[in-house]
């Protein structure tokens, strides 16, 4: 079943899905609803991925300084 819903966004969103909807032959909806669903799957993807590491690899991309400089601190060799 489908629910009529309002909703308030950036003009310059709205426009882009517009042309969106237009370059596919697809309805406007069609494009809220199919970015909806990638969303909550991506949402539930995140959910399901294990431990911190994974969930944020990536986010941090040192240079090679940086990197030797952190490899390089008192203590992160200690046993």
């Amino acid at each position: 079943m489908k629910k009529k819903i309002g909703t308030v966004m950036e003009d310059s969103l709205l426009w882009e899905a517009k042309k969106i909807a237009l370059e596919k032959k697809e309805t406007l909806s069609r494009v809220f609803e199919a970015a909806m669903e990638a969303y909550i799957e991506n949402i539930k993807k995140e959910k399901r991925s294990k431990g911190i590491v994974r969930r944020t690899r990536g986010m941090f991309k040192p240079t090679a300084e940086e990197f030797e400089e952190v490899m390089n601190e008192p203590g992160v060799y200690d046993v």
